[in-house]
């Protein structure tokens, strides 16, 4: 079976470029609907009462929508539109993103939260594949890498803006009603996107087998099998630091939110380094090693990434010491750097070892063992370490030290994924 060309779907040129536009602003509101939460983390904590433990489950009831409703949203995406999909998941996240600001107790918020991860389920999956049946297969490292830029970027605006918005312009609340209009607007513009359909080699139409056939085959494939748990450990660290990183700014420092936010957005600014030349790698690696390239470039740059949040933790031992914070200050952004080289080698990986009917599922997958693997307790845990060593600035830094290991783990697993792809990705072109 293949991807059907036609006058309404064409790969590469300007309607490939539209895919990748909306795609990409859209995770980018997406991830700043999400990440703002780093930023009124500490304010909102003092004005509700809250203990760090209750502010980690609010992420977790936020990667709960997504672990419930992410293969749901996959399957469709494969069996009935891709496009659609991804507009109806926008107008639902922007509408929850703006109920956030209208709630004030724990019950609620997570009721909210929860919302938003619904919404932001069938984003990664329907994007995916979208943008990689788009472009030929030598460039879907270096588009999915500036697909995933995006997500540095949405990250950058929930910091900054979201920052300076609840300093200066009504609270915490504040940023919620300002994030969700875009969200809207994007989603409307997602159903004027190109889609694809399947045929097979004779020109007939592909029949959809059930979702259970269609898991029990991606299941099979031992590339999936291995990047599946990498990405899991690789989220644990990865969302855990981009979590509590402001708050652990705050705690040190004694700064507001807003100084806060803005560190943390020139770090993720940088940081956007990472995706772009990340994607970019990726393709090279893959061209001179072979189909293994992708995951042993994300096995490398995930370890770094944890040896250099490693050198940051050190400012925690003396923060009156300039020369050791400006130290620390420039080892967060190559953290940065190479924490996101990984994620764009993943998605990539994750098409190529599928047939085109599994595309959106292959990635589906891939975002539920990144939430359900890791990214859904790893700030529970981080929170839950810094209140048993008291709550302070040093609880949060081991409890970094703590998601590290994860990340080392991460590191392992890509390197076992690479030993499979090249086999897997002869079985899938077979397959056709």
């Amino acid at each position: 079976m293949k991807i059907q060309e036609s006058d309404q779907f064409k790969v590469g040129g300007r309607r490939a470029t539209y895919v990748l536009i909306i795609c990409s602003l859209l995770y980018a509101i997406a991830y700043a609907d999400w990440q703002v939460m780093a930023v009124v983390l500490q304010p909102m904590k003092v004005a509700l009462g809250l203990t760090d433990a209750q502010i980690g489950s609010l992420n977790t009831a936020y990667f709960l929508g997504i672990i419930l409703c992410t293969l749901p949203a996959a399957h469709l995406i494969d069996v009935w539109s891709r496009k659609k999909i991804i507009g109806l998941m926008a107008f639902i996240f922007s509408i929850f993103t703006v109920a956030t600001a209208f709630v004030g107790g724990l019950t609620s918020l997570l009721v909210v939260r929860f919302g938003v991860g619904v919404g932001e389920a069938g984003l990664p999956p329907g994007g995916t594949a979208l943008i990689s049946a788009s472009y030929p297969p030598e460039k879907r490292g270096a588009k999915l890498g500036i697909f995933n830029a995006f997500i540095t970027v949405g990250i950058i605006v929930g910091v900054i803006l979201g920052g300076f918005l609840s300093a200066n312009y009504g609270g915490w609340q504040t940023p919620f009603y300002c994030f969700g209009v875009p969200g809207v607007i994007l989603g409307i513009l997602a159903f004027f996107m190109q889609d694809y359909k399947l045929q097979k080699a004779d020109g007939s139409a592909v029949v959809h087998e059930s979702f259970l056939t269609n898991m029990k085959q991606l299941l099979k494939i031992p590339t999936l099998r291995w990047l599946y748990v990498a990405v899991g450990m690789y989220c644990a660290l990865q969302i855990s630091v981009g979590t509590w990183f402001p708050a652990l700014l705050m705690r040190t420092y004694n700064v507001k939110e807003d100084v806060a936010g803005l560190v943390m957005g020139v770090v993720t600014i940088l940081g956007l380094l990472g995706p772009i030349g990340g994607g970019i790698l990726a393709d090279r690696w893959m061209k001179k090693r072979g189909g293994g390239g992708r995951m042993q470039l994300a096995a490398l740059s995930i370890a770094m990434a944890v040896v250099f949040l490693l050198l940051v933790l050190l400012a925690v031992f003396d923060v009156t010491n300039k020369n050791l914070m400006i130290f620390c200050a420039i080892m967060m952004p190559l953290h940065s750097i190479c924490s996101g080289m990984a994620f764009p080698a993943a998605a990539a990986t994750s098409q190529d070892v599928v047939p085109a009917k599994l595309k959106g599922l292959a990635w589906g997958v891939g975002i539920l063992a990144c939430f359900i693997l890791g990214g859904a307790w790893g700030p529970l845990v981080v929170g839950g370490i810094s209140d048993a060593y008291g709550g302070g600035y040093k609880g949060l830094a081991l409890g970094f030290a703590v998601a590290g290991l994860f990340g080392l783990l991460a590191s392992f697993l890509f390197f076992k994924t690479s030993r499979h792809v090249a086999g897997d990705m002869k079985k899938a072109q077979d397959v056709g």
